[in-house]
């Protein structure tokens, strides 16, 4: 597998740092999209694993995030994380059309905020049509601990007057996974963006409504799954959005839960990740013929 790193200007400037694993024969195109704090290279596993499939396997880190530009931690609109990646997902299509939508199929692989930055995308039609579908771990619906009133109201003041204030995000590195060598490995990493800003507060809070309102609607294909210990992305708010779609068996939207999985599904201990990496792989596997 060929592992490449690019950059793809947005139109308002902003340069995004993509990378790409490349196996010997593609056969899909998986689009990660990472969660927030976090960057694109934390999902070398993953392509790795998704090598014996054919996918060519590519995402940016999103603005503002990893080595990508913008005001770290800070965004205007989630609509514009989906149109970065619908940007990114073009600029590859351009580089390899053998490998473009309606050659191979594609996939997009959304963890966290970047499960939240897929749905508002599909609801509002940023995404290409033609995507063949769209895997969904531990997507970003709902806060697991509400921040304290007094911090949610000083955010939403704060968003109107200082938009660009950054605070640290809280996040704990022991709540993403069980696996104490990941752990190390996310809280040493010097990538990671560990600051968020009130307006990007005040627009995650505008797409999880978004979300929650519009994903009963979504004809894509789905594959979505939580991990019940989650104690980052409250997992009963997928639950919630996965009972408003109207006929997912029709559409092929399945939604699991792994008991007692922490927030990185793909992350926790071998024994565990095996699981669920092969539930990934079975289910692209099995759309792209």
């Amino acid at each position: 597998m060929k592992h490449e790193r690019r950059e793809i200007e947005t139109p308002d400037g902003i340069t995004l740092r993509a990378e790409s694993w490349t196996p010997a024969d593609i056969r899909c195109v998986v689009v990660i999209c990472h969660g927030a704090g976090e960057h694109v290279g934390r999902y070398a596993d993953v392509a790795a694993d998704l090598e014996s499939i054919g996918a060519w396997v590519i995402g940016p880190d999103h603005r503002g995030q990893g080595e990508s530009g913008g005001a770290p931690g800070h965004i205007e609109s989630f609509d514009q994380y989906g149109r970065d990646l619908a940007l990114v997902m073009d600029a590859y299509a351009q580089e390899r059309p053998e490998a473009k939508p309606g050659a191979v199929p594609w996939f997009v692989f959304g963890h966290s905020m970047g499960g939240l930055i897929v749905l508002n995308a599909l609801v509002a039609d940023i995404l290409p049509a033609d995507v063949r579908g769209v895997l969904l771990s531990a997507p970003l619906l709902r806060l697991a601990l509400q921040p304290p009133m007094l911090k949610v109201w000083l955010g939403k003041f704060a968003a109107f007057v200082a938009p660009g204030m950054t605070l640290p995000s809280g996040l704990d590195p022991a709540d993403i996974s069980r696996d104490k060598d990941q752990v190390a490995r996310y809280a040493e990493d010097p990538r990671r963006t560990e600051v968020v800003s009130a307006r990007w507060f005040q627009r995650m809070n505008e797409a999880r409504a978004r979300v929650m309102d519009g994903v009963s609607g979504l004809k894509v294909p789905l594959y979505w799954y939580v991990g019940t210990g989650d104690k980052i992305c409250d997992h009963t708010a997928s639950l919630e959005a996965f009972t408003t779609l109207p006929a997912p068996e029709d559409h092929d939207q399945t939604l699991q839960s792994f008991e007692g999985y922490y927030h990185e599904l793909h992350n926790e201990p071998p024994e565990l990740r095996k699981p669920v990496i092969d539930a990934l792989r079975s289910w692209i596997a099995a759309r792209i013929d």
